[in-house]
């Protein structure tokens, strides 16, 4: 479905989430006895109602914000949703005595000790090269709104977000193949799509569902879509200008890599028209210890990012990354992109990484916007974060480090706010067992109606405040 025909689509006979086909069916309870008396009249009140949809809507719009806690049960079909309350009444007490979250597969969802409404949100937005074909292909259908919220960053929406590529009018794999190779061999095409799927994302959450954040921050080129998505920056076609008329992600760091070749003393080469990237990266499941005192003198092997106390990612000549694995015996991963950024070998542009990201602040937001550079808020000044994104991209990113700081600072719901789940999987695997809850918006290979319906019956287990009033109308 192409970018034209996606926001075209705003006539609604009914409410599309109920179009499409997936439920969000919440109940609330006092207590472990209130439970198990609200989940037998849901389950009478489920299977007896004339009309299954204005009894869902009627469930949604008396979601009582009073109680300490609430089930949140996903399904498409009443069946379905039986079937997860007849799960839920046989789980819950359990879950009560072990105080452990209870989930299913589809997404249902309750939380024994949740956070509450005091609970300190953080937006976390993820590095650009994620970005995927048909992600967002939903997103103006649900919320026909967002096409408004556009005019804010781009006077071209379809060309800002790379409508031809992130919305193919085919579902032929082997297209959908080549677009995505296309993606992930144009870094600027995956940057501005990842800036302008994690603004909307924001705005469906911020303005749609009124859950406000008390931090922000985000791994990598994230940072940049973190910068728009909070308002700092609004100039994104500019921004979309400047990354391609820079040679930083055609010649530089990307494709011939030039400053690679400098620094390795290398001859200048088409290698890379040939098809042969002299840098590759590669995901090690291994702690940052193991993997630094794996890397020999000299060798061409860095550390790019460390995502979790297991699991790094290095980049440089295949060879030696080959050889550090292999030396640590360890499971590792070869990454789908070959471009290189927080390492030794791009310090020669850090100044080119600076003029990029000066940019006029247009909005000084009222919390704090974290950055990897010196991992604490930016300051809000132009000259200074232009420094910040330099330094952050040319040197390894600790995300731990990072979640840390914001989890020490007090936020405890971390919401990942882009392509995929992977930063969420690292916040929780950093945080472990400590009070927190880490969700994301999107999941590749998800419609985004039960991506955002998952997401929701989350944050209402959690007691997160918000509002559902989009879910409950019929139109």
């Amino acid at each position: 479905m192409s970018m034209n025909n996606t926001l075209a689509r705003v006539e609604q006979s009914a409410n599309p989430f109920f179009e499409m086909g997936f439920f969000l069916l919440p109940v609330s309870f006092s207590s472990a006895e209130d439970a198990a008396q609200k989940m037998g009249a849901l389950r009478e009140g489920l299977a007896g109602s004339d009309d299954f949809e204005v009894f869902i809507r009627a469930q949604l719009a008396a979601l009582d914000a009073a109680q300490p806690y609430t089930l949140s049960l996903l399904g498409a079909s009443r069946a379905d949703l039986l079937a997860e309350l007849e799960r839920a009444q046989e789980s819950l007490p359990g879950a009560f005595e072990s105080g452990r979250d209870w989930q299913t597969p589809t997404g249902s969802y309750f939380s024994p000790r949740p956070l509450g409404a005091q609970a300190r949100i953080a937006f976390v937005y993820p590095g650009a090269f994620g970005t995927y074909v048909g992600m967002g292909r939903q997103l103006f259908r649900l919320f026909p709104q967002l096409r408004e919220s556009l005019d804010v960053l781009t006077d071209d929406p379809e060309h800002a977000m790379n409508a031809e590529v992130i919305f193919p009018q085919t579902d032929d794999p082997q297209v959908i193949a080549a677009l995505q190779d296309k993606l992930q061999r144009q870094p600027t095409l995956m940057i501005s799509s990842g800036i302008f799927f994690s603004y909307l994302f924001t705005v469906i959450l911020q303005d749609i569902f009124n859950i406000q954040p008390s931090a922000a921050f985000g791994y990598s080129l994230g940072e940049n879509s973190m910068m728009f998505a909070t308002g700092i920056w609004t100039q994104a076609d500019a921004m979309r200008t400047s990354l391609e008329a820079s040679p930083i992600f055609h010649e530089r760091v990307s494709r011939r890599q030039n400053a690679i070749r400098e620094y390795w003393q290398l001859p200048a080469s088409a290698a890379y028209e040939e098809g042969k990237s002299i840098w590759v990266n590669y995901i090690l499941m291994a702690s940052e210890e193991k993997v630094r005192a794996a890397i020999q003198p000299g060798e061409r092997v860095y550390i790019t990012h460390i995502n979790t106390s297991r699991q790094v990612v290095i980049g440089g000549d295949e060879a030696a990354c080959l050889r550090v694995a292999d030396s640590l015996k360890c499971m590792h991963l070869k990454a789908p992109y070959e471009h290189a950024i927080h390492c030794p070998p791009v310090e020669s542009e850090f100044e080119a990484f600076e003029r990029m990201h000066y940019w006029p602040v247009e909005h000084k937001p009222e919390i704090p916007v974290y950055s990897a550079a010196d991992y604490a808020p930016l300051e809000m000044e132009s000259h200074s974060i232009a420094r910040s994104f330099a330094h952050m991209l040319t040197q390894a990113v600790d995300f731990p480090r990072l979640v840390e700081q914001v989890y020490a600072d007090g936020a405890r719901v971390f919401i990942e706010l882009g392509a995929g789940s992977n930063c969420s999987k690292w916040v929780n695997a950093i945080l472990k067992d400590r009070p927190h809850a880490s969700m994301t918006i999107n999941q590749n290979n998800v419609s985004d109606n039960v991506s955002i319906l998952k997401l929701l019956a989350r944050l209402i287990g959690q007691r997160v405040p918000l509002d559902l009033s989009v879910l409950s109308t019929a139109e």
